[in-house]
C-alpha cells in the first residue's frame, strides 16, 4: 500500500470554501428581507459570498485533481494554479467585504484580483486541457465540457469587473442597467450549472452505483443549457422580452430531461449508502424548483430573491454536499490510507449525523425560498439557524471520518 504524500486537493481553498458556507447562513440570519428585494449591497455580499467564496472557490479547487484525473494528462503546472487559486480566494473574499462594507473602490480592485487570480489558474491549466483535446475521444470531450464552462467563468468575471468598476466611478453607468442579469445567468447557469451536470456525468456512477438507462437524456439536458444560456444573454443584454421566454423554455427542458435523468438513477442504484443520494436527488428537485420561481420572475412575479437563493444553495449547495458525502469521503480515505485503499464512506462516516445534516439543510433551503417569496423575515432568519446547525452537523461528521481514516485500515482494506 502506497500512502499518499500530500493531499491531492489544496486543503487551504477547501477550508476556505468551508468557512465561506458557514458565513453564508450567518450573514443569512442576520440580513433583512428588504436586503435581498432592493438587493441592497449587502444582498449582493451574500450572494458573491454564496456563489463566489463558497462554491466557486471550492469547485476551481477541486477540480485541480478531477481534471487531471478525468483527462488522464497530468496538470504541469500546478503550483502556478495553486497560486491563482489562492489570489483567486483572496479576491473572492476581498468582494464580499468591499460590498458589506459599501466600499466601491475596494470593490473595484477586489474584482481585479479575482480575475487576475481566475486568469493565473486558467494559464496553468490550460495546456493540460489542449493535450487532452488532441487525446482520445472521450477525454478529448471532457476537455471541451471544460473549457466551456471556464469561458463562461472568465465571461462573468469580466462583467464583473465592468460592474464594479461603474460602482467605482471608473466606467459607464450603463454597465449598471442590463449587464447584472447577464452576470448572474452566465456565471449561475454557464459556469455553475453546466459544470456540475458535467461532472456528474463521471461521479453519479460511485454515488448510486448504476449509471443512467438512456444516457442522451443528460447530454441532451446539457446542450438544452448551454443553448439556452445563450439566448438569455442575448434577451437580458437587449431587453428583449420575448427571447427572454425562449431562454426560459430551453432551461426548463433541460431541466426537466436531467431530473428524470436523476430520478431514472435513484431507482436504480445499488450502493447501500443512502444520504448522498437523497441530497443528489433534493438537489435537482431544488433546481426544478428554481426554473420555476425562474419561470415566475420573467411573467413578473417578485420572486427575484428566493430564485437566486434556490438556486445557489438549493441547487449547486445540496450538490456539493452530495459529493462531500461521497466523493470527499473517499478522497479523505486515499489521502490517508494511499491511493488503493477501498474504504467505503458509510464506514467513516456517521450515519446519524449524515441524516440529521440534510434534514437541517433541507429545512434551510425550504425556509429560506419561502421567507424570501413572502417577506417572511423571521423564516429567512430560522433557514440561518437551520443552515448554520447543518454545517456544524456536517462539519462533526467530516471531522470524524477524518480521525477514522487516519487509523490504521482493517486488512480486508488493503492491498
Amino acid at each position: 500500500m502506497r500512502i499518499a504524500s500530500r493531499p491531492w486537493i489544496p486543503p487551504a481553498g477547501l477550508i476556505a470554501g468551508h468557512l465561506a458556507h458557514a458565513l453564508v447562513w450567518v450573514v443569512l440570519a442576520v440580513l433583512a428581507v428588504t436586503d435581498w428585494n432592493a438587493p441592497t449591497m449587502r444582498g449582493i455580499a451574500w450572494i458573491h459570498l454564496a456563489a463566489l467564496a463558497w462554491l466557486t472557490l471550492t469547485a476551481l479547487t477541486v477540480l485541480l485533481y478531477v481534471m487531471p484525473a478525468f483527462t488522464e494528462v497530468d496538470l504541469r503546472y500546478e503550483r502556478l494554479a495553486r497560486g491563482g487559486l489562492a489570489l483567486f480566494g483572496i479576491g473572492a473574499y476581498a468582494m464580499v467585504f468591499s460590498f458589506w462594507g459599501e466600499r466601491a473602490d475596494a470593490l473595484a480592485w477586489s474584482a481585479l484580483t479575482v480575475l487576475a487570480g481566475l486568469v493565473v489558474y486558467l494559464v496553468a491549466v490550460l495546456p493540460m486541457l489542449g493535450e487532452a483535446l488532441r487525446g482520445p475521444r472521450v477525454e478529448a470531450a471532457i476537455a471541451r465540457a471544460f473549457l466551456i464552462v471556464f469561458s463562461f467563468l472568465l465571461a462573468a468575471a469580466v462583467l464583473g469587473v465592468g460592474m464594479a468598476a461603474a460602482l467605482a466611478g471608473h466606467a459607464s453607468p450603463a454597465w449598471l442597467t442590463t449587464t447584472p442579469a447577464v452576470h448572474a445567468h452566465v456565471a449561475g447557469i454557464g459556469w455553475l450549472t453546466l459544470l456540475v451536470m458535467g461532472v456528474s456525468v463521471r461521479t453519479s456512477g460511485p454515488i448510486f452505483g448504476a449509471r443512467p438507462s438512456a444516457r442522451w437524456r443528460h447530454y441532451t439536458a446539457a446542450g438544452l443549457i448551454a443553448a439556452a444560456i445563450f439566448v438569455l444573454a442575448i434577451a437580458f443584454w437587449f431587453s428583449l422580452g420575448a427571447l427572454l421566454w425562449v431562454g426560459a423554455i430551453l432551461t426548463l427542458a433541460g431541466i426537466a430531461l436531467y431530473v428524470l435523468d436523476v430520478i431514472d438513477l435513484t431507482t436504480h442504484a445499488t450502493v447501500a449508502h443512502r444520504p448522498p443520494q437523497v441530497f443528489y436527488l433534493a438537489s435537482v428537485l431544488w433546481l426544478a424548483v428554481a426554473g420555476v420561481l425562474g419561470l415566475g420572475v420573467a411573467g413578473g412575479a417578485h420572486w427575484q430573491a428566493s430564485y437566486v437563493f434556490v438556486a445557489l444553495v438549493g441547487w449547486v449547495g445540496q450538490m456539493v454536499l452530495a459529493h462531500l458525502h461521497h466523493v470527499a469521503i473517499r478522497m479523505i480515505a486515499t489521502t490517508f490510507r494511499g491511493e488503493d485503499d477501498e474504504t467505503p464512506p458509510s464506514e467513516l462516516l456517521s450515519l446519524p449525523l449524515s441524516w440529521l445534516a440534510l434534514v437541517a439543510f433541507q429545512l434551510a433551503v425550504f425556509f429560506g425560498a419561502a421567507g424570501l417569496a413572502s417577506d417572511g423575515a423571521a423564516i429567512v432568519h430560522v433557514a440561518g439557524f437551520c443552515g448554520l446547525l447543518g454545517w456544524f452537523l456536517m462539519t462533526a461528521n467530516v471531522a470524524g471520518a477524518i480521525l477514522r481514516a487516519g487509523r490504521v485500515p482493517s486488512a480486508a482494506n488493503l492491498s
